[in-house]
């Protein structure tokens, strides 16, 4: 009798494969993220967390620093001319696709994006010392 094997998320491990994959093949990879303004998406200005999507260009010219972690999507990038250290769950990450082709892998929403984070260990980790981003505290009214 075998015992039960619980694997990790297959995500991180995709999102890896098809970001190097994009790149290699000299286009552009777009980073599609759902219900951004409920906390799953840390330094990005507030005005583009409005939205139900989010699409950020995370290629080499457009970031640096770009780690893709098992837990989130992390890199330093500028809105407005401005720096920003942008930290994204990969739990809000729904597709990651080439902007040239729209080739790419696009990923299920996991249950629950709208009501935001309701586990504390999904947030942004900083060196200590740091203070962490906060998210927005403006409530979208419908």
């Amino acid at each position: 009798m075998r015992d039960e094997v619980t694997m990790t998320d297959r995500k991180p491990y995709l999102l890896r494969a098809i970001y190097q994959w994009i790149v290699d093949n000299d286009c552009t990879p777009h980073l599609v993220i759902a219900a951004p303004g409920a906390g799953w998406v840390h330094g990005v200005p507030l005005h583009l967390l409005q939205e139900e999507m989010l699409v950020l260009n995370i290629s080499p010219t457009a970031t640096a620093n770009l780690s893709i972690d098992n837990d989130s999507v992390t890199f330093n990038t500028r809105f407005g001319g401005q720096p920003h250290q942008v930290w994204v769950s990969m739990q809000a990450i729904v597709s990651l696709i080439a902007r040239e082709t729209g080739e790419g892998i696009s990923l299920p929403p996991a249950e629950g994006l709208e009501k935001g984070p309701q586990d504390s260990n999904v947030t942004p980790s900083t060196p200590d010392g740091e203070d962490k981003p906060s998210g927005s505290h403006l409530k979208i009214l419908k």
